[in-house]
């Protein structure tokens, strides 16, 4: 199944915990995944993915638009193959880009359940979380992140442990635990180059479609 076959974009009503000033001045309404996004995802039934990332890196970037200020992009990165398993859009930089992009990753790779029917963990995004539905992994999936502030927040941890993820942080005074992640926005910055994002919805058009290009590299296919 494919990453762009679901929409990356959390828009602010999605968003569980937000400030009430935020709302007053960000519209993000209109915004809509970029070409070759979004499109009717395929049936979860009937399909086998057998391998599965089981060592997965978290980072959120910041990209700056010339009239519509800041917008973030969260990637969920394979640890082992450097792939971008998942990734989320927002205007606003919280938790909940974690956890979009936790959601679809979670519906790209649905495996049957093996361990724990736990189905209390469910999602603001995904109808199937909230019906309590969709099947789980017996063995958690590592989701490294670095000491970042936004990391170590209660509600950060509060929406990870919906998920079948063990949470795992960079070692205080140690280097290049989460390297995989500066890396890839150190890369990430260089194909930029000299490009100007001029509204959000650039932003995202350009940054899918360098996701896409980056993965058909990094994997030697087309997603």
């Amino acid at each position: 199944m494919k990453l762009q076959e679901y929409n990356p974009i959390l828009y602010l009503e999605e968003y569980e915990k937000i400030p009430d000033e935020i709302y007053r001045w960000k519209e993000d309404e209109e915004l809509r995944p970029a070409p070759g996004w979004g499109g009717s995802a395929a049936t979860l039934e009937g399909l086998n993915q057998t391998s599965v990332p089981e060592r997965l890196c978290v980072g959120i970037g910041q990209y700056h638009t010339e009239q519509d200020r800041e917008i973030y992009l969260c990637v969920l990165l394979n640890r082992d193959t450097r792939s971008v398993e998942s990734c989320s859009f927002g205007v606003y930089r919280s938790p909940e880009l974690v956890a979009k992009a936790l959601d679809i990753f979670f519906r790209i790779y649905p495996i049957a359940a093996q361990g724990s029917n736990d189905n209390s963990r469910n999602t603001p995004f995904s109808a199937d979380f909230q019906k309590g539905t969709m099947p789980q992994i017996s063995k958690k999936i590592s989701l490294l992140s670095s000491r970042n502030a936004i990391y170590q927040k209660k509600n950060y941890l509060e929406m990870i442990s919906r998920y079948h993820v063990q949470p795992e942080m960079t070692v205080k005074g140690t280097r290049g635990g989460a390297s995989v992640v500066s890396t890839y926005f150190s890369q990430l910055m260089r194909r930029k180059g000299s490009a100007i994002f001029y509204t959000w919805q650039d932003a995202i058009d350009w940054l899918s479609a360098d996701i896409v290009k980056y993965n058909q590299k990094i994997r030697g296919v087309y997603i």
